[in-house]
């Protein structure tokens, strides 16, 4: 029989962080196009790792629309990736994935990894394509880079429910972090799409920003207040050491992910956790297998009971896994509107 003791070692580890106010956090959550559907998932995502339950399906999936990118962000972990196999998520392999996605009930998709999505030419029918089919909540991350015009348009009527837009600080670091594009151009592109989502998306899709707390922390109100009339949400993360290669690690945590998600690289192959950016640990491919197959399959299961036994240091990825190192940063420096 488990102690109490036990029912507590999953350890959900919570990285990122929330700048805002409690009247905007609640809009945020209110405000999604399912709440109830997506209340029940917020459920089984906390509650199914903390019972090592595994679900029919996972709770969500990650698709990688692109592992290009048209920037070279010196605090970004691509400089890192052995493998740099980079190309587009074929059309025809993401239907695949999302129409087997759709037919178990999955709630929400990422169309991002470790690319820029929107370089992939056909990001706007994935979109169309998930949303039509029935996937609820449909996402992804970017650097804003191309959020305009044709692009920001097409974004907002095939249905995407929330995009987040990476703003790593103000004008002296921004600028340099994400050159060449500047600060100035950033606000006023995220300015434009936040008018035209309201004007012609009712709303949607809710845009939120985040930055990286190293680079505002010196004025974080100044950058709420810079952002908070043309956002939904302004969250921020703790800066990570991607260079390190053996990350100091705690023996008793026991990741969550194996019991809440898949990735799913461009071309197919499926990693054994979003963190596992150089592939370390392959666990299957969707090009001849289905995403349940591979979610119930042997090697899945193996990787869930070295992590209960408490040998998750003898996976590949694991040993240099930078999430359970990440300083918890305590209570939010809360935004005032």
């Amino acid at each position: 029989m488990s102690t109490a003791i036990e029912e507590h070692d999953m350890k959900i580890n919570h990285h990122q962080f929330s700048l805002d106010s409690n009247e905007r956090e609640r809009r945020w959550e209110e405000n999604r196009r399912y709440f109830k559907d997506y209340c029940v998932n917020r459920y089984q995502w906390f509650n199914y790792p903390a019972w090592k339950y595994v679900a029919p399906f996972p709770l969500h999936v990650d698709f990688e629309a692109s592992f290009r990118c048209n920037l070279n962000c010196p605090m970004c972990f691509r400089p890192y990736i052995d493998k740099k196999n980079y190309g587009d998520m074929d059309f025809g392999l993401y239907k695949k994935g999302i129409d087997e996605c759709v037919e178990n009930g999955l709630y929400s998709i990422r169309l991002s990894w470790r690319g820029e999505s929107t370089l992939n030419p056909h990001v706007i029918k994935m979109v169309e394509y998930a949303k039509e089919k029935g996937i609820k909540e449909v996402s992804f991350i970017t650097n804003g880079l191309l959020l305009e015009g044709y692009l920001a348009e097409g974004l907002i009527k095939a249905g995407l429910d929330y995009i987040t837009v990476s703003v790593d600080g103000l004008e002296k670091h921004y600028n340099r972090l994400r050159k060449p594009n500047t600060f100035e151009e950033i606000t006023e592109k995220l300015r434009n799409f936040y008018h035209l989502k309201n004007r012609i998306g009712e709303g949607f899709p809710l845009l939120k920003i985040q930055a990286i707390w190293t680079y505002i922390n010196e004025n974080p109100i100044k950058y709420y207040n810079h952002f908070k009339d043309i956002t939904d949400k302004i969250n921020f993360d703790p800066e990570n050491d991607y260079s390190l290669r053996e990350v100091p690690q705690d023996n008793g945590f026991i990741c969550q992910y194996p019991w809440q998600r898949i990735t799913i690289t461009w071309d197919g192959e499926i990693p054994l956790c979003i963190s596992d950016w150089n592939q370390y640990t392959k666990i299957g491919d969707l090009k001849d297998q289905t995403i349940k197959e591979v979610w119930l399959g042997k090697k899945m299961e193996a990787y869930r009971n070295i992590q209960l036994k408490r040998q998750r240091l003898s996976i590949p990825c694991c040993k240099r896994c930078h999430r359970p190192s990440v300083e918890q940063l305590g209570n939010k420096p809360e935004g005032k509107e």
